[in-house]
């Protein structure tokens, strides 16, 4: 009985193939999608490994939690400025944009600190609707005293004018209790700095 099973077992396949090798235009088909089936099986094989090759081999710290798209997160350094729209620089600390406060408006000062930076930054300051307030300048290792209202909530855009990268920052006056407001571009701590576009800028 077993020696029966064995004998049909190992004449199965011819059984099965014999119809396509007797016809040659069966047989053609038999081995083009033979082929077929073995460059697509390589194709596949092949584009595993390169995933796997980019995925070893991109940083494991290239985090972009972005406010930004990620390909403007990626783009939002757009070089250096040597000139402010035509214009030179200022030698020191100033306005170039002065808020104008109403009348018996209760405002706080606040110390925009670029001392630990040695490059220069344009900062913007924009109320809750997006209204731009003030427009300061920083030449590197300075700071600046602006004043807020002191119960205002304000969202603050900076430059870096060596290579054109620009941050956003939101923040409270009430929340500063020491006054000042470190311009750091870090993504950790209190002081969260975000990448943000030119256009966005």
């Amino acid at each position: 009985m077993l020696l029966r099973v064995a004998s049909w077992l190992f004449q199965l396949p011819g059984r099965l193939l014999a119809p396509i090798f007797r016809n040659r235009l069966t047989l053609l088909i038999f081995f083009m999608l033979l082929a077929a089936g073995f460059f697509l099986a390589k194709r596949h094989l092949s584009e595993g490994v390169q995933e796997e090759s980019f995925a070893l081999a991109a940083p494991q710290n290239y985090v972009i939690q972005r406010e930004a798209p990620l390909r403007e997160a990626r783009q939002h350094c757009v070089g250096s400025l040597p000139d402010n729209q035509g214009s030179q620089w200022p030698t020191s600390a100033g306005y170039l944009h002065e808020p104008d406060w109403q009348a018996g408006s209760k405002l706080q000062t606040l110390t925009l600190d670029n001392q630990h930076n040695k490059f220069a930054v344009l900062v913007k300051l924009e109320n809750a609707t997006k209204q731009l307030l003030a427009e300061v300048f920083l030449p590197a290792t300075s700071s600046f005293n602006i004043k807020l209202e002191s119960n205002g909530r304000y969202v603050m855009k900076v430059k870096d004018i060596h290579n054109g990268c620009s941050f956003r920052t939101a923040f409270s006056v009430a929340d500063r209790p020491d006054g000042r407001l470190p311009l750091t571009f870090s993504e950790a701590g209190p002081d969260q700095y975000h990448p943000i576009s030119d256009r966005d800028f």
